[in-house]
């Protein structure tokens, strides 16, 4: 981004026109024990200086070629498209659309984003979406205690761990208490007071649930709690059976792999939806579409958005004043580029590749794949040395896996793995190439 910098002409112009003597009357407001006297800054460069130091500065990057690392920030294919349409200013530069009159084409891409995130999970109400899949998660939880009026949640082991930790901060703040508990122990933790069972389904190590045997035995027990799934990449929506058709209650995700590229881990596309019972209890807003008093012209408006959250805030059902809607219109654009059988295709690639770097990886001395149920892009596996196994990719320019040991300590030299249809067959097999120098290192050492 340019900088055009003021001049002394323009400085004093500004000051006349407001009626202030000198800069500094500017913050006089702050006190002076606060303010600063001078920052250690290096002298200024030129335009062109500056562009070189930022060209050295980015060369210093690693950018490796292929990545098979995962746990919640995926690196899937991304149309032309998508970068094409969320570029245009009209996009990029608006914000909340307050004014319906003046927001017509934002409004209709959030109405389009909403009804397709609706359709692909079969929920009957999806909102104009959340910061991110994490906060989604705590909001669902913040919501389930309000319909109940419970304040105890149960959390299935195998959610993302900082999935967790947001759930836990929101929590603190509503004195709602968490446990967390082993799926097959679910039944025995089970009673009248639980507001809501959260999980995740793939969950954090890769592990598919049958969600609807699960829901049945929280329903039989519980008829009262609430069912919130959450996901961390739902291109496997493309081949699982939607959270609406299992007997969920709310559906949250982090829709990152939806059109937006990974970055430095953000920023992120919360994705919410719920059945209709609950719709007046939804965070964030709906877009909808009406029709002329006296006329048959559409138009769009935010139909449904809690007031409370701007002018009463200690009544608010959740706070949330705004929404990634430019992340939105990426997952809107990726979808629709997608059509209906593109991200079945997807999908399925993410599957088959997946599986056979799996299959490759059971044949190789010192490495065993950990996961016990079905998956789909990610899976575990105990490694010889995890150490070496991430040096060996890193030689070979990949994005090595995630070590769990950053999570469980008690998981040493367990990788998480995974594998979506951007991995060449040409990656893979530098990825199993260091793997197995990974395990010749352990044995020369031994």
């Amino acid at each position: 981004m340019d900088f055009v910098p003021h001049d002394d002409d323009t400085i004093t112009e500004m000051l006349e026109v407001i009626g202030v003597n000198k800069i500094e009357d500017l913050f006089k407001d702050i006190p002076k024990d606060l303010i600063i006297n001078g920052l250690n800054l290096p002298e200024g460069l030129s335009e062109p200086d500056v562009l070189k130091k930022l060209k050295e500065l980015g060369a210093t990057n690693t950018i490796y070629t292929n990545s098979f690392l995962g746990a919640g920030c995926y690196f899937h294919y991304i149309p032309t498209l998508v970068d094409f349409v969320v570029s245009r200013s009209e996009f990029y530069t608006s914000y909340t659309p307050y004014q319906a009159e003046a927001s017509q084409g934002y409004l209709q891409a959030i109405y389009e984003y909403q009804s397709i995130i609706s359709r692909l999970t079969q929920m009957d109400v999806a909102n104009a979406s959340m910061y991110d899949g994490s906060t989604a998660l705590a909001e669902a939880a913040i919501m389930a205690s309000i319909i109940t009026r419970k304040n105890q949640i149960v959390i299935l082991e195998g959610v993302h761990p900082e999935y967790i930790e947001v759930v836990n901060t929101y929590c603190w703040g509503q004195n709602i208490a968490l446990k967390i508990v082993p799926i097959d122990k679910i039944e025995d933790e089970l009673n009248q007071e639980i507001a809501a069972v959260l999980f995740q389904s793939p969950n954090f190590f890769g592990n598919i649930e049958d969600v609807s045997v699960l829901a049945k035995k929280i329903k039989k027990t519980a008829p009262n709690c609430l069912l919130i799934q959450c996901m961390t990449d739902p291109t496997c929506l493309g081949v699982l059976k939607p959270p609406g058709e299992t007997g969920v209650d709310i559906f949250v995700a982090e829709g990152q792999s939806f059109g937006i590229t990974p970055s430095f881990g953000g920023p992120g596309l919360g994705i919410f939806a719920v059945k209709e019972k609950f719709l007046r209890k939804i965070p964030g807003r709906l877009v909808g579409k009406t029709k002329e008093i006296n006329g048959e012209r559409e138009g769009f408006l935010l139909t449904l958005q809690a007031r409370e959250q701007h002018i009463r805030r200690e009544k608010a059902s959740s706070n949330i004043c705004t929404n990634q809607a430019l992340c939105s219109l990426s997952a809107l654009i990726y979808l629709v580029s997608l059509g209906k059988t593109g991200l079945r295709k997807i999908a399925t690639q993410n599957f088959q590749k997946a599986h056979y770097v799996k299959k490759k990886i059971k044949k190789i001395p010192g490495y065993e794949v950990l996961n016990n149920k079905p998956t789909y892009n990610e899976f575990i596996v105990k490694c010889p040395d995890i150490d070496s196994l991430i040096q060996e990719c890193k030689k070979l320019n990949l994005l090595p896996p995630l070590p769990l040991s950053k999570y469980y300590p008690e998981m040493k030299d367990v990788a998480l793995i995974c594998v979506t249809e951007s991995n060449s067959r040409e990656s893979i097999d530098r990825f199993i190439k260091a793997l197995e120098l990974a395990n010749n290192n352990k044995e020369a050492r031994d």
